[in-house]
């Protein structure tokens, strides 16, 4: 490292602070339009003719990068340059890939166009994700993104930090030097200022999130259904949908260009930090497995919402495919309304409830009943498969009452992340492993349902969701025992 780079300083922005509403919107909206593109994909796909498993395999493929997000954690930690320069990349790749896949929607070679350009886009929005992440909730206190923090300057250990003990406990060992781990949903052991400032950030970033989610699979699902009805064309109908959607990309990559603040783009490697980096892995790993409550978490977090893993794409698949085949069979307007509308709305209902709960009596009072909740999705769908011609209303009334159910569970897990890597000196590695434990079932079992989905019927694959309900209920209880005498820290 050259002298004129040992230099480099990184100044706060002020200009960031007094722009927050500018850039944040968009940040929070750009970050959950990747799902909604899948959701897009999956709907397209099967208009463009292609079967049931077939489909439901090509989605679970695309899903697989989402297994790899310890890997990409050390590429955008170790990466020469700043959070802000990963959010612009990203968000230009995943325009092009939109727009690329558009333009093969209206060819003979449209499959082989979705199949390889649609990698790039989940790629670049899983990138994305991990740089905002680090951009906003990693930040030190009082910084947050309005501030244009290196990655160098986040979680950057100290040396004169105390070696991490696994038999004290976890509030004893902190490097005082080392900047907490900030979490949007959870309110922080701090001053009743900061709690309230925590939660109304949280309470705003999950509104634009659930606007993302309306624009996506809500208005853009009913535009393409309309455009089948006025084009007669379902190439050309699909096709301007993902334009519109590159076009969305397009405009978040030059809105954030001119008003999200960066910092002075010093690009100083970073130092190896937030346990990312050679044998920290290894190190982390051996405490956690020596440690009750962490043990305890690994186990939860990828079984507690198993019932929801059958659930994730045979749901729309179900809603979308024709009566003969013993689904509902839905226009895409109809399933923007009951699915991207209603479902969406009922889960963020679900989630706010859930945080207000954990709030107001803890974690440990709303577990238990949590868990018995994650037995209504598949419950309310295996109703709708005994009533195949229920009109509109009650699929969508059916629909919204288990999104909504799964919306409380999901609140749930949230805070159990945040139990998992709070105030931890490896915090970042431990939210990659929790990320990667929750996504791991839900891409596994979403590449069995194609082969599922030729031996069995969505009858038999609803109840067998009903019945794994009871799984989330033994690894809450498991999880509760194992962390008895964790103190409450609300």
């Amino acid at each position: 490292m050259t002298d004129k780079q040992k230099k480099t300083t990184y100044r706060t922005h002020r200009r960031g602070a007094k722009t927050r509403c500018l850039w944040f919107p968009s940040l929070m909206f750009g970050d959950e339009l990747a799902v909604s593109v899948l959701v897009l994909t999956m709907v397209m796909l099967r208009r463009m003719g292609l079967d049931t498993p077939d489909t439901a395999l090509a989605i679970a493929l695309l899903c697989l990068p989402v297994l790899l997000r310890p890997l990409f954690e050390m590429i955008v930690t170790h990466f020469w340059g700043t959070t802000k320069v990963w959010i612009l990349s990203t968000q230009f790749i995943s325009a092009l890939s939109l727009a690329a896949i558009a333009f093969t929607l209206h060819t003979s070679y449209w499959l082989l166009g979705t199949a390889c350009f649609m990698p790039f886009f989940v790629c670049s929005a899983l990138f994305y994700n991990i740089a905002l992440h680090r951009f906003y909730v990693d930040s030190p206190q009082g910084v947050h993104l309005s501030q244009g923090v290196h990655l160098s300057q986040v979680h950057q250990p100290s040396t004169t930090s105390q070696h991490f003990n696994t038999s004290t406990p976890q509030h004893q060992h902190l490097n005082t030097s080392t900047p907490q781990h900030l979490n949007t949903t959870t309110p922080q052991i701090s001053t009743p200022q900061h709690n309230n400032t925590t939660t109304f950030h949280s309470q705003k970033s999950c509104g634009f999130l659930t606007m993302a989610f309306l624009f996506g699979c809500g208005v853009m699902a009913m535009v393409g259904g309309n455009m089948e009805v006025v084009t007669r064309n379902i190439r050309y109908s699909w096709s301007f949908v993902f334009y519109v959607m590159a076009g969305v990309e397009l405009f978040l990559w030059l809105w954030h260009a001119l008003f999200l603040p960066g910092g002075p783009h010093g690009y100083a490697k970073p130092k190896p930090t937030m346990g990312l980096h050679r044998g920290e892995f290894r190190e982390t790993m051996r405490r956690m497995l020596q440690r009750k409550d962490d043990i305890a978490t690994l186990m939860f977090l990828p079984l507690f919402l198993l019932p929801e893993t059958l659930l994730a794409l045979t749901a729309p698949l179900f809603v979308i495919a024709k009566p003969h085949n013993d689904g509902l069979g839905m226009s895409p307007q109809e399933f923007a309304y009951a699915q991207g509308t209603a479902a969406v709305i009922a889960i963020t209902v679900g989630y706010i409830l859930g945080i207000y709960a954990i709030r107001r009596h803890g974690l440990r009072r709303w577990l238990l009943p949590s868990a018995l909740l994650l037995a209504v999705p598949g419950a309310a769908l295996l109703f709708l498969s005994y009533n195949t011609a229920a009109p509109l209303s009650i699929v969508a009334a059916s629909l919204a009452v288990g999104h909504a159910a799964f919306g409380f569970a999901l609140s749930m897990v949230k805070k159990v992340v945040v139990h998992f890597t709070r105030n931890m000196p490896d915090s970042t590695l431990r939210h990659a492993i929790a990320r990667t434990l929750i996504a791991t079932p839900f891409v596994i079992v979403s590449a069995l349902a194609s082969l599922m989905l030729t031996i069995a019927d969505y009858q038999r694959i609803f109840q067998l969701a009903t019945e794994l309900a009871v799984v989330p209920l033994i690894v809450s209880v498991f999880y509760l025992y194992l962390t008895r005498r964790q103190p409450q820290a609300e």
